[in-house]
């Protein structure tokens, strides 16, 4: 099944827009239903985000490249302390977004000291709606993003009706499902006596089937549960991000088509 699942992640790959060149690559729109825990290892705390393509005609971006939000006061970093109060801090000036796997995701990169300051037991990184991504400028890109590129982009991400990327779409609410677990993963001590190490126990409970998306979710993943002879971290999280990456994929293409002239 693996095998499977990576040759059909292949097939993906091959069907989108792959040319790492030198011109400016797509704008990013991140996609987010619930706070996501933060992971801090050493001096740096990150987050992973489901994100899409709002530019099928450009570049997919290589992975490690920096990008901009377009609203960065929509994104916080959200601490809870001993005592029940909660802290939100915006983290515009403190943050560093890097596209992650391409376009399907996006990697939230914090220094550990802003997180520490805020002295909580827990820590995550709540959004605000839908929230565009710029890459960084380069010298001399032969085809910058311009204002008329970017804001064409944003419109129609900010305008696209829920049925169609938002929660009301299947498929993104089971990428969503599978992202949660992503960002658990770091979290959590893997049973290797059962299933995919019962990581989905562990981030959901028992029997947490009725969020949207979470049925088609649980399916792949018992899927992954089957057919991973050996729990370790990076196999489990590998799956994960193939199942992602595929359904958002399928949200992606639907957001592409919708936006076509004459559809």
């Amino acid at each position: 099944m693996i095998f499977r699942l990576l040759i059909a992640a292949a097939a993906f790959f091959v069907a989108l827009p792959v040319n790492f060149a030198s011109a400016a690559p797509q704008l990013l729109g991140l996609l987010a239903d619930n706070e996501i825990p933060v992971h801090c290892v050493g001096d740096i705390c990150t987050v992973e985000v489901s994100a899409i393509c709002l530019q099928e005609e450009r570049d997919m971006p290589a992975w490690g490249t920096t990008y901009k939000p377009i609203q960065s006061n929509r994104i916080a970093l959200v601490g809870t302390r001993a005592d029940g109060t909660v802290i939100r801090k915006p983290v515009d000036d403190i943050a560093r977004f890097e596209s992650d796997r391409g376009h399907w995701a996006v990697k939230i990169i914090i220094p550990r000291e802003h997180v520490d300051a805020f002295g909580a037991e827990r820590m995550a990184l709540a959004i605000d709606g839908r929230v565009a991504l710029a890459p960084q400028p380069l010298p001399g890109d032969p085809t910058p993003q311009t204002d008329t590129d970017i804001d064409a982009a944003v419109t129609a991400f900010v305008n696209s009706p829920d049925s169609v990327i938002g929660h009301d779409a299947d498929n993104m609410a089971a990428a969503h499902i599978l992202n949660e677990m992503i960002n658990t993963l770091p979290h959590v001590a893997l049973d290797e006596d059962k299933p995919a190490g019962d990581l989905w126990r562990k981030t959901f409970g028992s029997d947490a089937l009725d969020r949207p998306g979470m049925q088609k979710a649980a399916a792949y993943f018992q899927q992954c549960g089957h057919e991973l002879l050996k729990v370790e971290r990076k196999t489990v999280r590998r799956c994960l991000e193939l199942g992602h990456d595929n359904f958002a994929t399928t949200v992606n293409r639907r957001f592409w088509d919708a936006n076509k002239p004459g559809v």
